[in-house]
């Protein structure tokens, strides 16, 4: 090496180590570079456009389907970890909103392992949901909620990703209750969505705001609030939510007689 070469490198040492970073970062972008799951794990947790997170969740999730199945676990746990951290500490809603759909979509295929603990994680970014100013049509905490109802859906027959003996505890659902108290039909709509799916409702810290409008519901002039809320009545083992049902039985609605009749021989088989 020449004695000017030398000098240029001693003089422009950073130079030379930008000019390494971006040839790393070039090869990194071509297909045949071995990006590992754990190094996809730390992109994802710097990633900051809902976009981006895709892509790195998809990319981990190639590199998972190719693990032997006992190694899957970790990995995928740690993937959870990563996006539930994206969920409750992430500073834009999109970015929020696209982490949580991951979660949802993993506990609907079945590919998590303890799913209660996805249902903490929307329950808790349910109460911490910033209130809607009513200008942007995404009401991010209905939104929660309704990716928490969805997230029933493995639990049901005839296909069954999980049993109902991993299903969380009603504690897990305590801090949704008072968000009946609003006077919100869309929220209380998908409130009772979520507590029917529950096999029992006799908890105080439910029934102090949930029986209230269950019987208000089983009383509106809107048919498709009594069909609705005939489920949960059945739920509760309280005389005000058995009369009510028993009432809804003879509705003058066939819809809502049908649902009621279904839900009473809940009761009686319980």
């Amino acid at each position: 090496m020449s004695h000017s070469s030398d000098s240029f490198l001693i003089e422009h040492p950073n130079r030379l180590t930008a000019s390494m970073h971006t040839i790393i970062r070039v090869f990194r972008k071509l297909s045949f570079y071995p990006v590992s799951i754990s190094e996809l794990l730390l992109q994802l947790e710097e990633v900051t456009t809902p976009i981006h997170l895709t892509r790195t969740v998809n990319r981990a999730q190639n590199l998972l389907w190719k693990l032997p199945t006992k190694e899957q676990g970790a990995f995928r746990q740690n993937l959870v970890n990563v996006l539930s951290k994206h969920v409750l500490q992430g500073a834009q809603e999109e970015m929020r909103l696209e982490a949580a759909g991951w979660l949802r979509l993993f506990v609907q295929a079945g590919q998590v392992a303890q799913p209660a603990d996805i249902f903490v994680t929307l329950v808790t970014a349910t109460m911490h949901a910033p209130l809607s100013d009513y200008t942007s049509e995404l009401n991010e905490q209905q939104v929660y909620l309704k990716m928490i109802f969805e997230c029933f859906w493995p639990f049901r027959h005839p296909y069954p990703a999980y049993t109902w003996q991993v299903l969380p505890t009603n504690e897990v659902f305590y801090p949704l209750a008072p968000l009946f108290d609003q006077d919100d039909y869309a929220t209380q709509d998908a409130l009772i969505g979520i507590y029917g799916e529950l096999p029992a409702l006799d908890d105080a810290e439910i029934l102090e705001h949930l029986l209230p409008v269950a019987l208000q519901w089983s009383r509106h002039a809107d048919p498709e609030r009594r069909r609705r809320v005939a489920n949960i009545l059945a739920h509760i083992n309280q005389e005000s939510a058995q009369e009510a049902l028993c009432c809804l039985q003879s509705d003058s609605d066939p819809d809502v007689r049908e649902s009621a009749k279904s839900a009473a021989g809940y009761v009686r088989k319980a």
